[in-house]
């Protein structure tokens, strides 16, 4: 099937990239995969996926590496999801493309931003359109989702665009959040959580596929331009659940036990954790949990998704 549509689609290279491009090409797009540096072998042997190497950083590389051709659809992904990013490089690669990559396509951007926008608290089931920013925000990564979210509003007419918010993404050949939660339990006997929760608060996780459906859709349909869409998965999970799965999954033969600490001590281990991390300028945090991980792990993140529940249910492919 071809849909007659092109779609240039950055951060090919990671997780959710290689996974949105594998949806995209199935529905029938021309699908153009933008890389920064290394090249996925699984991207490399899509022949029929145009590879396009460029650094979003720097709008005359992007501009260069695209030359004469103009997409349809933009899938922004590209981006710095860790939570111990420097403030200059999240605002670099988090922010400031934004405003010349909106410019691209054709019909309009989808842009990946972050539930955690709207802070790292306990939440009860909140509608989504009733959530605001954390305008406190000091972690680089929400902050500079915020901002981009800003910039389009004001920037841009609401039919150009439209804002994905995808809980923590798990899935096949995730080299991320679960990858965290390995190393951890590699070396602990126990499953630890911190705070007045045990472990019993709701973890917002979200597939990777239904990620990718939901830009696909997006793409498709004009029904949720210039909005704002939660992605998450519907059935609630706790934290503690989440451990114990990928616990039985990597560790078959361990028996972990539950030990549940003061958020003090966790909050201590954070700010060693997220100190040594920077100091050392490591991509990947030097131990487990860092100050901004903790706030995940010891609140209760429950609000709803129902614009994806309906984005999804009138799917056009």
């Amino acid at each position: 099937m071809s849909l007659n549509k092109s779609v240039l689609i950055t951060g090919a290279g990671g997780f959710i990239g290689l996974n949105a491009v594998k949806v995209f090409v199935r529905a029938g797009f021309e699908v153009h995969a933008m890389v920064h540096r290394k090249v996925p072998q699984e991207l490399i042997q899509m022949k029929q996926v145009k590879i396009i190497i460029a650094d979003i950083r720097s709008k005359r590389s992007v501009c260069s590496a695209l030359s004469n051709f103009q997409p349809d659809i933009l899938v922004h992904i590209a981006g710095i999801a860790v939570d111990t990013v420097s403030d200059r490089e999240a605002r670099e690669v988090n922010f400031e493309p934004i405003k010349y990559l909106v410019n691209i396509p054709k019909e309009k951007i989808i842009y990946f931003s972050t539930t955690d926008v709207y802070g790292i608290k306990d939440f009860s089931g909140q509608n989504e359109d009733e959530l605001s920013f954390d305008e406190a925000a000091k972690n680089p990564y929400p902050k500079y989702k915020i901002k981009s979210e800003k910039w389009l509003n004001e920037n841009l007419n609401k039919s150009k665009y439209v804002i994905l918010r995808p809980a923590a993404v798990y899935g096949e050949n995730d080299k991320t959040l679960e990858l965290r939660v390995v190393d951890f339990l590699k070396f602990s006997p126990f499953i630890v959580h911190f705070g007045k929760w045990k472990g019993k608060n709701r973890w917002p996780v979200v597939n990777v596929n239904t990620v990718c459906e939901a830009a696909l859709q997006c793409a498709l349909t004009h029904k949720f331009d210039g909005e704002a869409i939660n992605v998450i998965d519907e059935n609630i999970i706790t934290i503690d659940y989440y451990y114990k799965k990928i616990a039985v999954k990597h560790f078959p033969q361990r028996k972990f036990k539950t030990l549940c600490l003061p958020l003090w001590i966790g909050k201590i281990l954070g700010f060693i954790s997220t100190g040594l991390t920077l100091l050392f300028g490591l991509r990947r945090p030097l131990f487990d949990p860092t100050s901004y991980s903790l706030l995940h792990i010891s609140s209760n993140l429950d609000f709803d998704c129902e614009k994806l529940k309906r984005l999804l249910s009138d799917k056009i492919c």
